[in-house]
């Protein structure tokens, strides 16, 4: 049996339930790095020397977080393919996992905050994602209904993502995505303004994923900022002033959606220097 034709059973029999956008994710990067090189090499001949020449293919293109999704990919594949005694042993367990440095996300700093204050309040979408810590998909698969001004919730179930060229409506990444969020102050009036009139069913911030990042992007420009905040940092932002506030971080959890307590310290709470001195004088001030 060649690789191809393991991919192929492999991907009907043990991912048959995977999000339409993982499948993507999968195609893509079986096409493009791994078929050239595997496809028609049959299952027992495949070497440790071949996986990761491979991988250094993936990491000289695309540089080494894709390198490291080539390499989960092929030892998930290969190692079902060995469970299930189509080869003695798995050869992705010969070689080591690609390093990558991830570049960490970051909040707006006072100065940028105060700035972009102005467009954030009269923008539905940026306010809906550094006043209410909501993801990209999620704030563009927000409908009517989902909002309770009288209980100042929103009701978090969906998200609008970009697959294989059309825009499609799904689950959120996990079961911890849906959640039911405070409206805050600084929310309230932007979102009862937008909420004025719409329909049950309509959406909330009707844009495509791509659109509501040059309008992020063009914010900023009119700003003047000098370093670019990618669109995702106002939901780091978000999280960063709740611990700030001192909120208790299992709540955090809840409110940023997140499987792992671990995610949500290490990734989305930014302390700097500025950060550190205020609030240890406020705790001297106690």
């Amino acid at each position: 049996m060649t690789y191809e034709s393991w991919y192929t059973k492999f991907l009907t029999l043990y991912r048959d339930e995977i999000a339409e956008k993982t499948r993507e994710s999968y195609e893509r990067c079986y096409t493009a790095y791994i078929a050239p090189t595997l496809a028609a090499v049959e299952l027992e001949d495949i070497t440790p020397d071949d996986l990761q020449a491979v991988i250094n293919i993936a990491k000289r293109k695309a540089g080494t977080r894709q390198a490291q999704i080539v390499y989960a990919q092929l030892h998930g594949c290969l190692s079902r393919a060995a469970r299930s005694r189509h080869i003695p042993y798995n050869p992705a367990d010969c070689i080591d996992k690609p390093k990558h440095e991830k570049e960490p996300g970051s909040s707006l700093n006072r100065r940028d905050m105060a700035a972009l204050a102005p467009y954030i309040k009269s923008d539905i979408g940026f306010s809906l994602a550094a006043y209410a810590g909501l993801r990209r998909g999620e704030i563009l698969g927000l409908q009517r209904r989902d909002v309770d001004l009288l209980a100042g919730t929103i009701t978090v179930e969906r998200q609008r993502l970009r697959v294989k060229g059309r825009i499609i409506t799904a689950a959120p990444k996990s079961d911890a995505g849906k959640r039911i969020v405070p409206i805050s102050r600084e929310l309230f009036p932007v979102i009862r303004q937008t909420c004025h009139l719409l329909t049950p069913n309509a959406l909330i911030y009707p844009l495509a994923p791509e659109t509501f990042d040059r309008r992020w992007k063009r914010a900023q420009e009119i700003a003047e900022i000098e370093k670019l905040y990618r669109l995702h940092d106002l939901r780091h932002t978000f999280a960063t002033e709740l611990v700030k506030q001192g909120i208790n971080l299992k709540a955090l959890q809840y409110l940023m959606g997140h499987s792992t307590f671990q995610l949500t310290v290490d990734t989305y709470t930014h302390m700097t220097d500025e950060t550190a001195a205020q609030e240890y004088a406020r705790l001297q001030a106690l």
